[in-house]
């Protein structure tokens, strides 16, 4: 069978799990009760790589509902997370975010305010500077009750060893990819003869510049971040030259370090070196530790470079390759775009250190 008709099997077992459209009178009775009048229509929207979204719209009115995809076992909960950090927000009076309207768990649904707006064709100072300010913004509110209520954002890291290992796992989970198809081969053969010499060097020099007994130091409370998680602007929307802020589905307490690398590191729409820095320092001027975090960042880019890079090969990963298409993405070809932007990332930021 060619990689291409296993992709179309795939993709079809996964429209068979509960769509919107299957999910009907309950998705009617579910949106209804939370203030969308009835009859609306349902318009599929490419957003989101973990979740099916899509737009309501009838004369009074535009919404957007997501359903979350939900492998059971100990899987994030992606809509809880989403759903609890925007009511915390909103009821802090923070703008330029959607509202949460609703919530039902038989049917992983979450109900929001509709945003306007596109996400950026480019990336400039400004754009950067409300990056910057929304997240001084949440971070204003770390000292109330609620916030510190809050979970540990996904993948939460307080150590040296915790981003350590963070990467690990990234790259062990690519190890045992299933090797049926020549892409299979040929990003088994990138990971081996690239990935993890790069790796295994970038470990050895941590590894020699961090005495022992501060790898596994946590960090204070104090110094500890509201984080959106996943931020960049592949999740944000301009309107009339504002931005505003979407998908907290792994939003949480982190290390601010780690917000920051995951911000420079993001491959969707890319921030410049420059634009890196002018970030960093806005979000930092008159940060309590300041000079810490960016000694972290300094030596945990690396780290995150190569999560990123991992993170482009997930679909290689049967159970993510499930999550990206319940989500709606194309399954034609997608295995090899993904090894192609790997690839690319790697020459571009890794390479350099190899």
């Amino acid at each position: 069978m060619a990689i291409d008709d296993h992709m179309a099997k795939l993709t079809a077992h996964s429209r068979a799990a509960m769509t919107f459209h299957e999910l009907g009178r309950g998705v009617e009775i579910f949106c209804s009760q939370h203030g969308v009048p009835l009859p609306f229509e349902i318009e599929p929207i490419r957003a989101g790589r973990n979740s099916q979204v899509s737009k309501l719209s009838h004369g009074d009115g535009r919404w957007i509902l997501k359903k979350y995809v939900q492998s059971g076992g100990t899987q994030h909960d992606r809509l809880g997370t989403e759903f609890s950090f925007l009511a915390f927000l909103n009821g802090a009076g923070v703008v330029g975010i959607p509202r949460p309207l609703g919530m039902e768990r038989v049917m992983h649904c979450g109900l929001y305010s509709f945003l306007p707006g596109n996400r950026p064709d480019a990336i400039a100072a400004k754009h950067i500077s409300q990056a910057a300010s929304f997240i001084r913004t949440i971070n204003g509110l770390r000292q109330q009750s609620a916030a510190l209520s809050l979970p540990l954002a996904a993948d939460a890291c307080f150590s040296w060893q915790d981003h350590l290992e963070l990467t690990e796992i990234r790259v062990s989970r690519l190890m045992v990819m299933k090797l049926d198809f020549a892409v299979e081969l040929d990003a088994y053969a990138f990971i081996t003869n690239q990935l993890l010499p790069l790796w295994s060097s970038v470990k050895a020099e941590l590894f020699q510049e961090i005495p022992p007994m501060e790898l596994t130091q946590p960090l204070p409370w104090a110094e500890r971040i509201l984080s959106p998680s996943d931020f960049g602007f592949h999740n944000t929307l301009e309107h009339q030259g504002c931005l505003s802020f979407v998908d907290f589905e792994y939003a949480g307490w982190d290390d601010p370090a780690k917000l920051i690398c995951d911000f420079l590191c993001q491959p969707e729409l890319p921030v410049t070196a420059k634009q890196g820095w002018q970030f960093t320092r806005e979000l930092l001027e008159n940060w309590p530790c300041a000079d810490s975090v960016i000694k972290r960042i300094d030596k945990l880019l690396p780290v995150h470079r190569l999560k990123w890079c991992c993170i482009l090969l997930n679909e290689f990963i049967p159970e993510d390759r499930e999550r990206r298409l319940h989500a709606g993405i194309k399954s034609e070809g997608l295995l090899a775009a993904q090894l192609s932007k790997a690839k690319s990332y790697f020459k571009v930021h890794l390479a350099p250190l190899t």
